[in-house]
């Protein structure tokens, strides 16, 4: 099985919310404030947070690109599953 084929495999659970090429974005469950979503490719990872802050471990820059761009189109989508999977309600 290919690398990116087991990295699917395993973040392809509750929270993933795009994909492409060789990367996925994922909003985690039991996550601290602000909203922000997990960039996940195969050379790294990268928090990116809807107020433009990025915290990077790897991800290549035409790879974090994409991903940011498709983030700033889709920010109530975030949004709307980050409250689904955390539900600050309860905190």
């Amino acid at each position: 099985m290919l690398e990116i084929e087991k990295l699917f495999l395993y973040y392809s659970g509750m929270g993933k919310i795009h994909s492409s090429e060789n990367w996925l974005i994922r909003v985690q469950g039991n996550e601290h404030p602000p909203v922000h979503v997990h960039v996940i490719c195969p050379e790294g990872k990268a928090a990116v947070y809807l107020d433009g802050r990025v915290i990077n471990s790897g991800v290549p820059a035409g790879t974090l690109r994409r991903a940011q761009e498709w983030i700033a189109d889709n920010h109530t989508l975030i949004n709307d599953e980050w409250i689904r999977m955390n539900n600050p309600a309860e905190r």
